[in-house]
């Protein structure tokens, strides 16, 4: 790759971080009219999904209610108990996963955060649609322990 390609595509991709920023751009085809108004062309939808891919960008509510595409890094924990009971709603277990209900759209929050914890918490990974997260356990046999733990850190009363 030239050293002129290269300066273009950091550029592009500090172009795109800025729009995603800006949290407006809810489709692919508004962020392509977007960069091409800046000045790069050809952009199709195949280029776009790729870097939203590479930047981990995901798509959620922004303020205005409106679903746009964010950046993983504005995808900031809530920083008071108050924030994070507004978005989970429960936590149950099936003895094998632990399920979490959120609000439309906070999934992809809470289970970042929850990952970010670590296994010595007891939960092994997550995984998040738009509002519900399956924990697996790193131990089946402790998961009402792991169940009331997460419960009491995000301020929930357990149902089972």
């Amino acid at each position: 790759m030239t050293t002129s390609r290269k300066k273009n595509e950091a550029e592009l991709i500090l172009a795109f971080k800025a729009l995603l920023k800006e949290q407006c751009y809810g489709s692919q085809s508004q962020l392509a009219d977007a960069l091409a108004e800046q000045g790069f062309k050809n952009m199709s939808q195949a280029k776009i999904s790729r870097l939203l891919s590479k930047l981990g960008a995901v798509k959620m509510r922004n303020a205005s209610e409106q679903v746009v595409y964010i950046l993983p890094d504005e995808l900031a924990v809530p920083k008071s108990k108050q924030a994070i009971q507004s978005v989970v709603i429960s936590v149950k277990h099936n003895n094998m996963q632990i399920i979490l209900k959120t609000g439309i759209g906070g999934a992809p929050l809470i289970s970042r955060m929850l990952d970010s914890l670590g296994e010595s918490t007891g939960i092994l990974g997550t995984l998040a649609g738009d509002d519900t997260i399956f924990i697996a356990p790193t131990d089946v046999n402790r998961i009402d322990e792991i169940t009331k733990e997460i419960s009491l850190l995000l301020g929930v009363s357990t149902q089972n």
